[in-house]
């Protein structure tokens, strides 16, 4: 049965934005309310940057889906409670705290979909299926009383044929897109273990309280180590201070080096979360500060290509 690309396109949107509006409304709170359990779908595509066209890209970070289950306000078991309390606060008064689980699939995939031929100029085929948890913080600060939103999440998963991926594409493109079904997913990276840490704090800036309920500023930032196999990790002695190293596995002997060292350690630490690039001999290095600590990554990558990780 074919589907006239511009009517599913149009159906696909139109029932997208019923379903999102609908879990907003459901759960748009105050900021200093206390929330209960939420649900949340997250769907990624680039067929919404032309969705009412037949004009379509799938390119890279091809499309993506999340699925986010968050319990209430302070329902954290024990171990959580502790993990918490052990996290620095970071310039923020905690007033609540959430846990929550996570489970999802991304796409990828290079510009030209329609060759069978591997493309080694561009994005290999691949993909990232995981579950995962996290922790999130709600307060405010200490001196503007700003409402502050943290998480810290941790995933663990699986790239190549075991996320499916290819499959998945493959699959939605015979059954709506006849025309464009992909044909280079044999060439596939391989299928691997993959963890994924990850920090975001959003602010949240309004004129007052009377416009809050309508209109906000939500600047936010964070930091990413995404989809590398671990290849272990070791506590070291640099010049009797502790160092904690991670080594993340990119393949072809070309391996991230993580470590992270008490600010106080270093005569000129970075004084920015912004990364900071400098080349020593064949390693580039990308530093930055966060509260009391400072972190390097390291590898005998480009600063292009090592920005792709942070």
């Amino acid at each position: 049965m074919a589907f006239p690309e511009m009517n599913w396109r149009i159906t696909f949107i139109v029932i997208v934005w019923v379903v999102a509006s609908a879990v907003l409304s459901s759960n748009v709170r105050a900021a200093d309310e206390s929330q209960g359990p939420i649900f949340a779908i997250n769907e990624e595509n680039d067929l919404f940057l032309n969705p009412l066209t037949a004009n379509h890209t799938d390119r890279h970070y091809t499309q993506g889906l999340k699925l986010i289950y968050r319990d209430g306000d302070d329902e954290l078991p024990q171990w959580a409670v502790k993990t918490s309390d052990a996290l620095p606060p970071l310039w923020m008064n905690t007033r609540s705290q959430n846990i929550g689980y996570v489970f999802g699939q991304n796409i990828y995939t290079p510009q030209d979909i329609l060759t069978g031929a591997p493309v080694k100029t561009d994005r290999p085929y691949d993909g990232w299926l995981y579950g995962g948890m996290f922790l999130q913080r709600r307060g405010d600060t200490s001196e503007a009383k700003i409402p502050v939103m943290e998480s810290f999440e941790v995933d663990v998963g699986l790239t190549g044929p075991a996320s499916l991926a290819g499959a998945t594409q493959v699959n939605f493109h015979h059954w709506f897109l006849a025309s464009d079904v992909p044909r280079g997913w044999h060439n596939q990276l391989d299928t691997e273990p993959g963890l994924l840490l990850e920090y975001e704090r959003l602010w949240r800036l309004s004129l007052n309280e009377q416009t809050a309920r309508y209109v906000d500023l939500i600047p936010h930032g964070g930091k990413e180590l995404e989809k590398l196999p671990g290849e272990g990790c070791a506590l070291i002695n640099w010049h009797g201070q502790r160092v904690s190293l991670v080594c993340l596995d990119r393949g072809h002997d070309d391996d991230l080096f993580l470590f992270i060292i008490d600010r106080s350690a270093l005569p000129e630490p970075p004084l920015s979360q912004l990364a900071q690039f400098v080349r020593v001999n064949n390693m580039t290095t990308a530093s930055w500060t966060v509260g009391d600590n400072t972190s390097v990554l390291a590898s005998k990558a480009s600063e292009e290509d090592l920005r792709k990780f942070l």
